[in-house]
């Protein structure tokens, strides 16, 4: 390791541990670095993350330079980002991007970690690691010409979108001044991240009605009689477009959980929480740490099944021994077995 490498990662150990502890709040990350710092499995590899930027994301960080990465981070306000964490990078040497655009013209990377496909004309040489279901979509509407692993279609997401959105979305809601207890929600999707906030909703004492043509329940303007909150959480850009001036009168509070704009341009971003960014990214920890640690793990490792799938083209999951090894790092741990045993894994 060379000691400008050593000094960044002693400096973001420094900078995280004053409110995390790395076997309670980020094992799968931590054992990941621990491996890597003997393995150097990306020596000298340049890799681009685009992780959303906020404080707990920087233990991703650290395990990419125990790798060996040649790691430059890129930033955006389409996501939102914690305006310190960039500051405190540049400090420590690493490089970083305000954009996809500025992150494009250092040349070819040799793996781009990309979130809602908002980096996906970044080049890169083996392919890109998509972290969002939105992301995932965008990639196969438009398929580049080398293979994205998929972080979001493994067992171990449920754990970020059901039990760590779900959590986000209560504690953004608190954050703003809003208690759900006794309120009205009308959800518009329910797959894994609407049913963590319908979860963390009705155990905080809220109503929740759910939208999701998939499973039945279609919309009617009824569903907005009393509604005092309206959450997409579609995980589509645009999904609630159809029902613009509906949501506008109905002067319910509008809340965007998806990580692309779900409203649509027909509602202003003034009119929506957070300017319709995802109302947790207001949070100086939008995601708990112990909840996207594995997911952001699964992430790095994306990168190692691009080098390993030479030739490959379209969508990669994660293999089944591959998310075995990080959620036996995250059991070791033990602090949230009990409620991944409920999720089944």
């Amino acid at each position: 390791m060379t000691p400008d490498r050593a000094t960044q990662i002693q400096a973001i150990a420094a900078t995280l541990a004053p409110e995390l502890d790395p076997a309670r709040d980020y094992p799968a990350l931590a054992a990941q670095a621990q491996r890597w710092r003997d393995a150097r499995p990306l020596d000298g590899l340049r890799v681009l993350c685009g992780t959303p930027l906020f404080l707990n994301t920087l233990a991703q960080c650290a395990a990419l330079l125990e790798g060996g990465a040649d790691l430059t981070v890129v930033y955006s306000d389409e996501l939102g980002y914690d305006p310190a964490v960039p500051g405190f990078l540049a400090g420590i040497g690493i490089g970083t991007c305000h954009g996809a655009k500025e992150a494009a013209e250092p040349g070819l990377f040799d793996a781009v970690l990309d979130c809602s496909a908002l980096n996906r004309d970044v080049p890169s040489r083996f392919g890109y690691c998509e972290l969002t279901r939105s992301g995932v979509h965008v990639y196969k509407s438009d398929p580049p010409d080398k293979p994205v692993f998929a972080a979001d279609s493994g067992r171990i997401k449920s754990i970020e979108t059901v039990l760590g959105t779900g959590d986000g979305c209560l504690r953004g809601l608190r954050h703003i001044g809003v208690d759900p207890a006794g309120k009205t929600a009308l959800l518009f999707g329910h797959g894994r991240v609407g049913r963590g906030i319908e979860y963390a909703l009705t155990h905080a004492g809220a109503a929740v009605r759910i939208v999701d043509p998939a499973q039945g329940s279609v919309f009617t303007p009824a569903l907005l009689n009393g509604a005092d909150l309206v959450i997409a959480a579609t995980g589509i850009r645009d999904a609630l477009a159809p029902f613009a001036q509906l949501l506008l009168d109905s002067g319910a509070l509008l809340v965007n959980m998806g990580a692309d704009d779900e409203f649509g341009p027909g509602i202003p971003p003034e009119r929506a929480v957070n300017h319709k960014r995802p109302v947790n990214f207001m949070l100086r920890e939008p995601t708990a740490t112990r909840y996207i640690d594995p997911t952001l793990a699964l992430h790095n490792a994306g990168i190692l099944e691009l080098m390993h799938s030479p030739g490959a083209s379209g969508i990669l999951t994660p293999s089944v021994p591959l998310e075995d090894s990080i959620l036996a790092d995250v059991r070791a741990a033990g602090v949230i077995n009990g409620e991944i045993d409920a999720l089944g894994l």
